[in-house]
């Protein structure tokens, strides 16, 4: 009986989660149009290229050839590979941007919901309080940040909840604690987002040392550790190889480098509803969660630990953190880290906790039912506001893209100042882009943005940044194509056609890589360091500045087959990294049917 009255509660808990779920989808399905940010055009690059893979059934794990105006730029393999298959499989299922956007975004809000409803059930916490806390979490622009920018730094927030209970686990310092669920959370993040992957680790590592400490059996505890990084090793064998070879035998361009790190901080105080703004629910719940840790002398050493660790990652999310000087003295930071209010989800949703914990903690206390009623009414406000805020969210985001006049839509998320020319030509309508993000040709909104995107292509220059490079994008890549025919053949490979007027240098709009393999008319090309101004070097093909392809055409018809020939280390990896996934799932299909017959 008490068994079937909590599957009951969970029942509740989660049609109470999809409520707040479809109303924030709700906002974006009403409007039926896509949302563009800063990071839409980046990504729907390549999750077009992974849809048009399982589309036509020509795979090539390197190169882009249906994305990036088929330029053969390789960003996949060194990107969340796996998660790219994923929402690329997705999008062909649907052929819709619309209705990808809003399934993505349902798949990410329930997750997150279900992931944060199961910690704090984990943690005993009352079931309403469980889901109100849920709901809270969801709403937040960490999350709902993909569907407003198409950001990836999202999905590894969805994942936070999961990474949070192996944290619990670490903490009790029993071998018998850890098992795989640690191997497949750090896996699944590097194969969603590098960079989340890194931040949710070192969330680990408190968890972790004060595991050690605590633990009885130290050699088992550690071995046992031992055996997840491994088998997460074996996991993501495809990202490391591919990583390796890509970095290791060529000079990629980085992400852009921010000015200032400080910039890009948490702030407190801010009266818009910009990205890195803690928010009024926030800043309740961290000011209530400091003053209970502060005054409350039987918080227990859990929810100390908890609020501990989340208040040292808001100290470094926020703007008062010394970021310029850790910028000067490690500018790596400014390139791969950018913005230090990423550290900002893995303080919520700590802090969250412990608050709940605190919460909770006074409902068990208290004797007075309408005192309890007032906590659940302060927390349900709360959740309110989160919602009410996340559509606002949603809806400022709408009406910068499409209220605009017929002015292409602004990509920069709740910026001040629109910027109608920076990613489309001034040709490009407001109307036209929107019929083309609504209708059956996927790649049409995709050649719509003029953006350069330029990161992980070849670097032969000098240069650092990355913006000194789009110009040659343009003019290489972006502009470069009405004279060549692009046919992507069985093998993965990239057959570019077209007729020359005489024998001439000419420019392909395709780059090319370390291992690529360049073949002209049936002859394979070497690669020349050195540009021949002559045209009778038919032996070598040169690169510029961005890897782009000088081969020398002869006068009438050419043919160029382009294809990248990873190592042999790279194929291999990739094997391994599949068997290893499809023995972990066949693995807990195994102990899920035995928990199942066992019941």
């Amino acid at each position: 009986m008490k068994k079937a009255l909590q599957n009951q509660k969970n029942w509740w808990a989660i049609g109470v989660i999809l409520i707040a779920v479809f109303s924030l989808l709700s906002v974006q399905t009403l409007s039926g149009n896509v949302i563009v940010g800063y990071d839409t055009f980046f990504h729907f690059n390549r999750i077009y290229d992974t849809a048009m893979q399982f589309k036509l059934g020509r795979f090539s794990y390197f190169m882009s050839n249906f994305g990036y105006c088929q330029s053969g730029q390789i960003v996949n393999a060194v990107y969340g590979p796996y998660m790219a298959y994923g929402l690329g499989l997705l999008l062909f299922l649907t052929h819709s941007w619309v209705w990808f956007q809003i399934i993505s975004g349902f798949i990410l809000l329930f997750v997150a919901g279900i992931g944060a409803y199961a910690l704090f059930r984990r943690l005993k916490i009352n079931y309403w309080l469980a889901t109100f806390g849920a709901i809270i979490f969801l709403s937040q622009n960490f999350i709902t940040y993909w569907m407003t920018s198409s950001a990836f730094l999202d999905w590894g927030s969805m994942m936070l909840p999961f990474a949070v209970m192996l944290g619990l686990d670490l903490l009790t310092g029993s071998a018998k604690r850890i098992h795989v669920s640690l191997a497949l959370v750090v896996a699944i993040l590097i194969e969603m987002h590098i960079l989340s992957a890194v931040i949710t680790v070192l969330m680990l590592i408190p968890f972790f040392l004060v595991g050690v400490v605590r633990s009885n059996e130290k050699n088992k505890y550690l071995i046992k550790i031992g055996e997840n990084i491994g088998l997460t090793c074996f996991l993501c064998a495809n990202y490391f190889a591919a990583f390796f070879n890509m970095f290791g035998q060529n000079n990629l361009i980085a992400p852009f480098r921010v000015q200032s790190l400080q910039t890009g901080g948490m702030q407190l105080i801010n009266n818009t509803l910009l990205q890195n703004g803690v928010g009024i629910v926030f800043i309740i719940i961290i000011i209530a969660q400091v003053i209970f840790i502060l005054f409350n002398l039987k918080r227990s050493n859990l929810n100390m630990m908890i609020t501990t660790v989340g208040l040292a990652f808001f100290a470094i999310s926020s703007e008062y953190f010394p970021w310029d000087y850790w910028g000067k003295a490690f500018p790596c930071f400014r390139d791969f880290l950018q913005f230090p209010s990423r550290f900002y989800a893995v303080a919520a949703i700590l802090l969250l906790t412990g608050f709940l914990l605190s919460i909770n903690q006074f409902v068990q206390q208290v004797q007075f039912k309408s005192v309890k009623t007032a906590y659940f009414v302060f927390v349900s406000l709360l959740t309110f506001v989160s919602v009410f805020i996340g559509m606002m969210n949603i809806q400022k985001q709408l009406s910068n893209n499409w209220n605009l006049d017929n002015i292409a839509p602004q990509s920069g998320v709740y910026a001040q100042h629109l910027r109608p020319y920076g990613y489309y030509p001034k040709q490009v309508s407001n109307e036209g882009i929107r019929k083309d993000f609504q209708g059956a040709k996927l790649d049409a909104p995709l050649r719509d943005s003029i953006r350069a995107n330029t990161d992980y292509l070849p670097n032969h220059t000098k240069l650092r940044q990355p913006h000194d490079l789009q110009s040659d994008y343009q003019k290489q890549i972006t502009y470069n194509e009405d004279e060549f025919k692009k046919q992507v053949q069985p093998n993965g490979s990239m057959e570019v056609s077209w007729e020359s007027k005489q024998r001439t240098m000419t420019m392909i709009p395709v780059v090319a890589y370390h291992d690529t393999q360049i073949n002209l008319n049936g002859h394979q090309l070497k690669y020349a360091h050195r540009l021949v101004e002559k045209n009778d070097d038919l032996n070598h093909y040169h690169l510029s500045k961005i890897g782009g392809i000088m081969v020398p055409s002869r006068a009438g018809s050419n043919k160029l087959n382009v294809k990248y020939e990873a190592p042999f280390y790279v194929k291999l990896a990739l094997i391994v990294s599949l068997m290893s996934w499809s023995i972990c799932i066949l693995y807990l299909i195994y102990r899920g049917l035995k928990l199942i017959f066992n019941n």
